[in-house]
């Protein structure tokens, strides 16, 4: 099966259709061949702290994300996503849609969703420091928290990490996955990442 978001718009020669074309996600192993890495990645599964998938647009975050999800959806834990669209629906993931038409943002969604005792919880696109920081202090009521964020490089990312309001995030880090390319994946533990990120 092949799910596409369309999204149209109007332009003086006529509608602009564009589509995204998202595949089902496989297992970890086969995007992750190293065995290290693959072990570095399950381990952040099943500890508390953030996981952090990083790319540029269009790279394959959402793919790897959600074999993320399929890895830790079988080990009888609460996972939980706050998404603007749901692309798969994941057996034993509780899949929420974010609603701006009727005022669910993430800002609404996110302070209700620590009612729901989740385990792991995967934010899509979190732009706000005060989401940065709620979802970061969740780590310490022992939740792991996978989000995507957007860079186009490492250095890119370095960059973006520098500023000080990302001095709490950077410190609870436990797993960075960055995308490249479909061929090339870097993953990075938390010794290695906050070593890189300083």
């Amino acid at each position: 099966n092949i799910i596409v978001s369309i999204s149209t718009f109007p332009t003086i020669m006529g509608e602009r259709i564009f589509l995204k074309i998202y595949k089902p996600p496989r297992q970890l192993d086969k995007i992750i061949k190293s065995e290290n890495n693959l072990n570095v990645i399950k381990s952040a599964l099943n500890n508390p702290g953030i996981i952090i998938v990083c790319g540029s647009p269009l790279s394959g975050k959402t793919h790897i994300i959600y074999s993320l999800l399929l890895e830790c959806a079988n080990q009888n834990k609460n996972v939980m996503t706050l998404e603007s669209i749901a692309k798969y629906n994941l057996k034993n993931v509780h899949q929420c849609e974010l609603n701006e038409n009727v005022g669910f943002n993430m800002d609404k969604a996110s302070r209700f969703i620590e009612f729901q005792s989740p385990d792991i919880i995967y934010l899509e696109g979190i732009k706000t420091k005060d989401s940065f920081d709620y979802f970061s202090s969740l780590v310490f009521d022992n939740k792991t928290i996978i989000m995507e964020f957007l860079a186009n490089n490492m250095e890119d990312l370095r960059y973006k990490l520098s500023f000080s309001d990302f001095e709490t995030l950077k410190s609870i880090i436990s797993c960075l996955i960055f995308i490249h390319s479909q061929d090339s994946i870097e993953v990075f533990s938390k010794e290695t990442v906050q070593k890189y990120l300083v």
